[in-house]
């Protein structure tokens, strides 16, 4: 494929569907609370705090191997270090199915934290703007996005109907894992076949080979900081969009069963959108810096929307209100790292970038539930303006950001760092 070929092809169409698979089934065991929750506990026999604390501990584990991931992704090959990941998670899903024991799971949600961001995040990263052209990189990540919501939705609904066999929680629980154990190693499988390191594998010549000294210049760049605080906003308004449906039910009185037949829609079907923000990359602004101030810009006059709007408006109105900041969050976070190739980085480079820009750019998940969580119990109803103007702020920075970016590698088009 040429560098300058726009098309998409099947056979890159399909390599973009299985990158997606594989993202969807490594997350969708370290997340199983987000679905499972309440068999989780009844097979494990644990408390909803100890649930919580496996949570903590993956996340510690996720923050502490970023950076050292981000090396060796540089260092070592893209399909091994994918297929060592995905092979790793395998046995650990196994070993969970096996014990459903809680000192056991803690340690075993830590190395999954390894095994799903060590080198894994970074390699998966890297593979998709491998497969595709420097003109391609948006509508790559977009189609890799949609494919990995999509799926994961799939995985999930899988996972529930094969829990349906039993009518004990606990016993039901178990067979779920089983389900992701198999979905994870067809997804190493799947990458062993199927993925070609030729299709994207960066020069390993002398000049080209990682070396430790190149983390003080990744460091040393103002773009690696300000992608990462970029990154941290996009990231932040995706992950924040589920606040919608307590505030429908509360605020607005809409139904549970509503507010949550809503969420499925704003949590896994605008997933569907993220090709479209390639598109707006690729076609209109030929550029993901645009795009990018261009979509923060419009989920601020968003939630100034949000925040003013009655709680007497219509129902339905309301509802088509608050699946706006999910559509431009999916349009947004799901092709936040086109913009790898047009800041002009060398190849050896972007693991330890992405490390960097990772630890960072996640961080909403350390403080953002935290906080909002505060103030809910505190402030009940109110609560939520508060919210909506905190992520208001959130937008502006990152458009601010992306305003830096996008100046400053232009004015350095022809170098790199």
């Amino acid at each position: 494929m040429g560098q300058g070929e726009k098309k998409i092809s099947l056979r890159l169409f399909a390599m973009l569907f299985i990158l997606g698979f594989v993202n969807a089934v490594m997350y969708t065991f370290p997340y199983v609370r987000y679905v499972f929750y309440d068999q989780q506990i009844a097979a494990m026999n644990i408390t909803n705090t100890q649930s919580g604390y496996l949570m903590s501990i993956y996340s510690i584990s996720m923050m502490i191997s970023m950076i050292p991931g981000g090396i060796l992704a540089d260092k070592f090959s893209v399909k091994k270090s994918l297929t060592c990941s995905i092979l790793g998670s395998v046995v650990i899903i196994v070993i969970y199915a096996l014990t459903m024991n809680f000192a056991v799971a803690c340690l075993l949600w830590f190395l999954v934290g390894l095994t799903t961001n060590f080198v894994f995040w970074c390699a998966i990263t890297k593979a998709v703007g491998m497969v595709g052209s420097v003109e391609q990189q948006g509508i790559c990540y977009g189609i890799y996005y949609a494919s990995s919501g999509i799926i994961s939705a799939i995985l999930n609904a899988v996972c529930l109907w094969a829990s349906s066999f039993s009518k004990k929680p606990a016993q039901s629980f178990i067979i779920a894992i089983w389900v992701m154990a198999i979905g994870t190693l067809l997804a190493a499988l799947l990458v062993i076949l199927f993925f070609k390191e030729k299709e994207g594998n960066f020069t390993a010549d002398e000049e080209n080979r990682f070396k430790i000294t190149y983390v003080k210049d990744v460091l040393k760049n103002p773009i690696t900081w300000l992608m990462s605080i970029m990154i941290m906003s996009a990231y932040g308004l995706y992950t924040s969009v589920s606040y919608f449906s307590p505030y429908l039910k509360d605020v607005m009185g809409i139904s549970l069963v509503s507010s949550s037949l809503i969420s499925i829609v704003r949590s896994n079907l605008m997933n569907l959108l993220c090709p479209v923000g390639g598109l707006i990359i690729d076609k209109i602004f030929k550029s993901a810096t645009k795009w990018y101030v261009c979509a923060f810009g419009i989920t601020c006059a968003i939630y100034v929307l949000v925040m003013t709007i009655p709680s007497s408006i219509n129902p339905s109105l309301a509802t088509f209100i608050s699946l706006l900041p999910s559509a431009i969050a999916m349009m947004l976070y799901g092709v936040i790292w086109s913009c790898l190739k047009e800041c002009k980085f060398k190849p050896m480079y972007t693991g330890t970038v992405i490390g960097i820009a990772s630890i960072i750019g996640y961080l909403p998940d350390f403080f953002y539930y935290v906080i909002f969580g505060k103030w809910m119990d505190l402030y009940g109803n109110a609560a939520y303006k508060m919210i909506f103007g905190y992520l208001l702020g959130t937008a502006i920075i990152g458009m601010i950001a992306a305003i830096l970016i996008h100046r400053i590698s232009h004015k350095k088009l022809s170098k790199e760092i």
